[in-house]
């Protein structure tokens, strides 16, 4: 049986970014490949931009920053702080395009 290759990604705030967060990936992951249809290439967390306006959304900069931190030992859950940066809201949508053009 051949396998597709997925990515998967997480878009949110991470305020801050918690264990969970990542254990999701781990579970999403164990999950498409037991099928024997898909492998999980990639892992991708997108927080949101300060433009989300979440009350009490700690700055962009330090949410990627934790996130980063958290996937530094990672060999395949990586951050891509391109929705972080824009200067307004990003329909998750937009999100999947960009990301689906960089990989």
């Amino acid at each position: 049986m051949k396998s597709h290759t997925i990515v998967l990604l997480a878009c949110g705030s991470f305020n801050p970014i918690t264990n969970m967060h990542l254990r999701l990936f781990e579970l999403a992951k164990d999950y498409f490949d037991e099928t024997g249809k898909y492998k999980v290439i990639k892992g991708i967390i997108s927080p949101v931009s300060d433009a989300y306006k979440k009350k009490g959304l700690i700055s962009a900069d330090h949410r990627v920053t934790m996130a980063k931190l958290a996937t530094k030992n990672s060999d395949w859950v990586e951050v891509d702080d391109w929705e972080s940066s824009q200067s307004e809201w990003v329909e998750t949508v937009k999100v999947l395009r960009y990301s689906s053009v960089k990989s």
